[in-house]
């Protein structure tokens, strides 16, 4: 690295444009079927829109993201139906898989892409999701490092060295071979501070959302990932993406009724995902309090999903009109952060959803703008 090229945290921050990608992770119903044609119509009108980038995520046995067990199931078929648009895993949680299966299944998707692939990789919280792997759980930190490390080598190396059965080492070689000669990697960040450092002085990315911090929050992590990075040395300041509940209409009251009423009911399935993990023996950010909300009654569950509710519309999620939702997708850009990945597949209503795209193609690229030159709006034809 060519310390000459090192740049100071958050050098870049407000000179290069803000830029929207679409984030998929339903929680699944009886209408599986129709969840999966709205994450292949949302990524192909994504794609003709000129979106960044589109993301699924890895489950955890529960209906909330159950239906995206495999991130690089959905991205291969995302694959198939789009140009141009970077095709993101988010995240998988890298304990529970071997690094060089993990490298075969995204080289695949790479292959049929033409080299879009990106991947964000997490250590995991679930408990029960450890039931892959149930040795992982107590170190899984420490195991992510180590895997970001293999499976980056492996990429570009084509190589992969274990040990078989009989105790002999081998080095196998991994196919298919890739398109890109380095895979992209995202480390999914939160509360942890260490986790942010850890990810710059690894060069990695960050993806990160606000149900846990604010934008303030969010300004002073990005500043210690950056610094991290230049620590390490890393020539450039990486990319802070941030994950945000997305629904955008014409009228700001039915954005907020439409967006703000589904984001309840979805909110009280992954309450309940977190009830059943800390109920299993897990501990949530090691907050007692909060413990026994998630174990309390529905009426108590309810509450909280109202208050949250209520806290992302307040600023934390893109829910309103395109001229609100363009100047709260700016604080975050002001904030340090280089994307914002749109959660939209909680509301219900595919059409909703489809029509929430166009219009959140308008703060697209009003957002990658100074507010005092704003930009008319261009519409692609749906097709």
């Amino acid at each position: 690295m060519n310390a000459q090229s090192r740049r100071t945290p958050g050098a870049d921050a407000g000179e290069k444009p803000l830029d929207l990608g679409v984030f998929f992770f339903a929680a699944v119903g009886d209408r599986t079927a129709e969840t999966y044609r709205l994450m292949l119509d949302a990524a192909r009108r994504a794609d003709e829109l000129g979106f960044g980038f589109v993301s699924t995520p890895e489950r955890h046995f529960h209906r909330f993201g159950g239906a995206f067990p495999n991130p690089a199931v959905t991205s291969a078929a995302i694959a198939a139906v789009t140009a141009r648009i970077q095709i993101r895993a988010g995240s998988v949680v890298t304990p529970l898989h071997p690094a060089a299966r993990v490298v075969e299944d995204f080289a695949v998707v790479d292959g049929l892409s033409g080299g879009r692939v990106a991947i964000s990789v997490g250590s995991g919280w679930n408990v029960n999701d450890f039931v892959l792997a149930p040795e992982k759980y107590a170190n899984r930190r420490e195991q992510l490092v180590r895997d970001v490390a293999d499976i980056r080598r492996a990429w570009r190396t084509g190589q992969w060295t274990g040990t078989n059965p009989l105790g002999a080492e081998a080095t196998l070689p991994l196919y298919p071979r890739p398109v890109q000669d380095e895979l992209p990697v995202w480390v999914t960040a939160s509360r942890s501070e260490g986790t942010f450092r850890e990810a710059g002085r690894m060069g990695c990315n960050i993806l990160t959302h606000l149900e846990n911090q604010d934008v303030d929050a969010l300004a002073e992590k990005t500043a210690l990932y950056r610094a991290a990075r230049v620590e390490a040395g890393w020539e450039t300041p990486g990319k802070v993406t941030v994950m945000m509940h997305t629904y955008v209409a014409g009228d700001p009251d039915e954005a907020r009724r439409v967006g703000g009423g589904s984001l309840k009911e979805y909110l009280l399935t992954a309450i309940d995902l977190e009830a059943r993990a800390v109920g299993a023996g897990g501990r949530m950010s090691g907050d007692k309090e909060g413990s026994d909300v998630l174990l309390a009654a529905d009426s108590a569950r309810r509450k909280l999903a109202g208050l949250a509710v209520d806290r992302y519309l307040s600023g934390n999620a893109l829910i309103g009109s395109v001229e609100e939702c363009t100047a709260t997708a700016r604080r975050v850009r002001a904030a340090g952060a280089d994307e914002i990945a749109c959660l939209v597949d909680f509301v219900p209503d595919p059409r909703q959803v489809l029509a929430s795209l166009e219009l959140l193609d308008e703060v697209r690229r009003a957002a990658s703008h100074p507010a005092a030159s704003p930009v008319p709006a261009v519409r692609t034809p749906a097709g």
